[in-house]
């Protein structure tokens, strides 16, 4: 391994990353040094980038939206996570090959365990079915929730995902418009992108437990429609900051074989946006 560590992130948009900020904190934990770019690239673009990266001395990459699925093709091999996930967020060159893992559903349970948050018995609800969700599920049920019900506009949609997980544990879906039967989730998850439009889905907090908490997997501006709405039926809220940080470190540790320390990181990265 070369004294400096060739990393980047490649996504569409990707000018607002802030793996560089986090990468480079991790580094400073081990004494290692990295130069982490971000690369603007869409999906037909990706085969000849990342080609390109891996000639100039890239090691590992971050991938991002819209490349997640596009990102399959390029893998000799995938981790478990991945191939539920149907998706990868980080790439590993190894022996003239990229391998392909997805961190995403990990690094919740990181930051999920961060703030003390149970997740085994846990009853969880999560609003949406989309990718988001597709990447932390596999990841959720191995962590032992008593029951797991998917909340999506579209029924079929939802039923599709629950279908593809229900051997790996208690999973169901409903729609937005029915709403769940039960009234006692102890851990709502938003993994929708309505915050990116300044919007909140519409939740009923008699569906939550009185000790409920809720996680926005959005951060920054996106995060406040729901952490208003959080604050408004005074459940407790945390943003997505965490688990970006989280599914991050499981990424570096894949590319080092060491896992950075997580909280003072994420202390670290929301003061420098405060």
């Amino acid at each position: 391994m070369s004294s400096t560590l060739k990393l980047a992130v490649f996504g569409d948009p990707v000018e607002h990353s802030l793996s560089p900020v986090i990468h480079n904190l991790f580094a400073g934990q081990f004494g290692l040094k990295v130069d982490y770019s971000k690369i603007r690239c869409g999906i037909d673009q990706l085969p000849d980038r990342i080609g390109q990266f891996a000639a100039e001395g890239g090691i590992g990459a971050n991938l991002t939206l819209p490349l997640k699925h596009a990102g399959l093709r390029l893998c000799r091999s995938l981790d478990r996570a991945a191939r539920q996930a149907r998706a990868v967020n980080t790439l590993k060159l190894e022996d003239g090959s990229w391998h392909g893992f997805n961190t995403d559903g990990a690094g919740l349970l990181l930051d999920l365990e961060r703030i003390g948050a149970n997740t085994r018995g846990a009853r969880i609800l999560i609003v949406g079915a989309g990718g988001v969700t597709s990447g932390i599920l596999g990841p959720l049920l191995g962590a032992e929730p008593a029951t797991v019900t998917l909340l999506n506009r579209t029924l079929e949609r939802g039923v599709e995902l629950a279908e593809r997980f229900q051997h790996l544990g208690p999973v169901d879906a409903v729609s937005m418009d029915q709403g769940p039967s039960r009234k006692d989730y102890t851990l709502l998850i938003q993994a929708t992108s309505l915050g990116h439009s300044g919007q909140s889905p519409t939740i009923d907090p008699a569906w939550l437990a009185p000790e409920a908490i809720a996680c926005d997997l959005n951060y920054g501006k996106a995060h406040q429609p729901f952490k208003s709405w959080c604050d408004q039926h005074t459940i407790p809220c945390h943003d997505g900051l965490g688990m970006l940080i989280g599914q991050a470190a499981l990424a570096f540790e894949v590319w080092t074989g060491q896992r950075p320390e997580v909280a003072g990181v994420v202390e670290a990265v929301r003061a420098l946006k405060e």
